[in-house]
């Protein structure tokens, strides 16, 4: 009898699910199925696991949405997932659906409302009071410190040479966050390293605990979550990223206060001092600021820094890449002088050299939009209440890329015809939610570049690279780099 009842139950829920899943706002055909498919937990059982095998399930459901022509269809739990690769499909969609899907919550206690996590009508007012700090005036007036800093670097690692491979990613991340700090931020870099490296440490663990509740159902009960213990240290790893964020306002508020506030000859202001200024005009709160700088922070030194040094490895990886892009700067830089606005324009090599380094390592490899209308995709239409996950790695190995896509070639970038779908570029995420630092980023690391690479030969092997996804692409082993100085 208690079998009987058993069996009737789970035939109900298995009923329930069906039409939740499958009825309910289901006019619209859905695209093939990934495989994998079992009742009731549909494909949730594929995510779970630790951040390399989450990276390696990203890498197939973008391979069977290229192989099924561009977009498939998941289920996780009772929620819908449209998986798109096709890069028309992934602008659609980009675009249409302006709201972070729930995942991004479970960052809200750190960063808040801001850029990355906000939507609707918070998005729109934030987005379009921060842009004008991210404009081209704006980024010309830091190539000072963009070369300062450069060379400080290059001084800096100067002591690994002769040592044999070793760990590049630390002296990339420390500069970054200090030259972000210098710039957008417009104060001086902390004399407290300790302080600093367990920032840089929480920055990756929230990113791995964000990572791991969306993989892990059962953690996305914020009674689970406290219970095993996950909220506390979640916890303590938010208190330390605030107080840098704490740290940073104080002292742009100590030196406003002093009369060191940013001049300059252009209309537009850098990233904290505009903050402080709509603070002033009360267009932003005090929360809505320590958000944004929460926000910027991460953004302006994690991600930059990690695809330098993805760069410095398919540099080193590929030795007739690196020569010519040597030769290149040594054409325009005659002399050990500065990177000038001038020559940004003339760096064109160098330039394919980022793009298809950000086009091989996706540093933002999956973006996940809530879909709250119908919205009409080349064939298909995704249904409103479901979730749509663009796979911008798959993207970037889009068919228009041409057979080679999976290879380094920064050539291609020199052909006007390619890609042939200018949508298939999604470096800097796509459409009105894209990137607002991408020139920033592309600036300073055109300036690094020419640094660091007429003054030292790296080596590497990205054969042995192994790579995690906690929200961002992280390197796990294998990316360690050798340096040689040249003469």
């Amino acid at each position: 009898m208690i079998g009987l009842i058993l069996f009737s139950v789970i035939i109900c829920l298995y009923v329930i699910w069906m039409w939740l899943v499958f009825m309910k706002n289901g006019k619209h055909k859905l695209p093939p199925f990934y495989p994998g498919f079992l009742p009731l937990i549909g494909h949730t059982h594929l995510l779970i696991g630790d951040g390399i095998g989450l990276w390696r399930t990203v890498k197939l459901f973008a391979a069977e949405a290229m192989k099924q022509g561009g977009v498939v269809t998941c289920i996780f739990g009772m929620r819908v997932y449209y998986l798109i690769t096709d890069p028309e499909d992934a602008l659609t969609a980009a675009n249409a659906c302006l709201q972070k899907h729930f995942a991004y919550d479970y960052a809200k206690p750190w960063l808040g409302e801001g850029l990355i996590t906000s939507s609707g009508e918070v998005w729109r007012r934030h987005r379009k009071l921060l842009t004008p700090a991210f404009s081209l005036p704006v980024m010309l007036n830091f190539l000072e410190v963009f070369n300062s800093q450069s060379r400080k670097l290059v001084d800096k690692i100067k002591v690994e040479i002769g040592k044999g491979r070793f760990d590049h990613i630390e002296y990339l991340r420390n500069n970054a966050l200090e030259t972000f700090c210098l710039t957008a931020f417009g104060i001086t870099g902390f004399e407290d390293k300790h302080f600093i490296q367990k920032y840089m440490k929480a920055v990756d663990e929230i990113l791995s605990i964000v990572t791991q509740r969306f993989q892990k159902f059962w953690l996305q009960s914020d009674l689970i979550f406290m219970l095993l213990g996950h909220k506390r240290r979640h916890d303590k790893f938010v208190k330390i990223v605030n107080d840098m964020s704490n740290m940073v306002i104080q002292r742009k508020k100590t030196l406003r206060n002093n009369g060191e506030s940013y001049t300059s000859d252009t209309k537009y202001k850098p990233f904290l001092d505009l903050l402080l200024e709509l603070s002033e005009d009360n267009a932003l709160t005090d929360k809505e600021i320590r958000e944004e700088v929460d926000t910027a922070i991460v953004t302006g030194f994690d991600t930059s820094s990690s695809l330098l040094s993805y760069i410095m490895i398919l540099l080193g990886t590929h030795p007739e890449v690196q020569d010519r892009i040597y030769q290149e700067i040594k054409e325009i830089f005659t002399t050990d002088r500065d990177v000038e606005k001038e020559d940004l324009q003339k760096l064109v090599y160098t330039e394919a050299v980022i793009k298809e380094g950000l086009r091989i390592f996706t540093t933002g490899p999956v973006t996940l939009r809530s879909v709250d209308k119908d919205v009409r995709l080349k064939n298909y239409t995704m249904r409103a209440g479901s979730e749509c996950v663009i796979l911008l790695f798959g993207a970037h190995r889009d068919p228009v890329w041409g057979k080679d896509a999976d290879k380094f070639r920064p050539e291609r970038w020199l052909d006007p015809s390619m890609p042939a779908n200018p949508s298939a570029f999604v470096g800097f995420s796509l459409g009105k939610r894209s990137c607002l630092g991408k020139t920033y980023a592309m600036i300073s690391m055109k300036t690094f570049l020419v640094h660091f690479l007429r003054r030292y030969k790296v080596t590497a092997d990205d054969s042995n690279l192994k790579l995690r996804f906690d929200f961002l692409l992280k390197p796990v082993s294998g990316y360690e780099i050798t340096l040689e100085e040249r003469v």
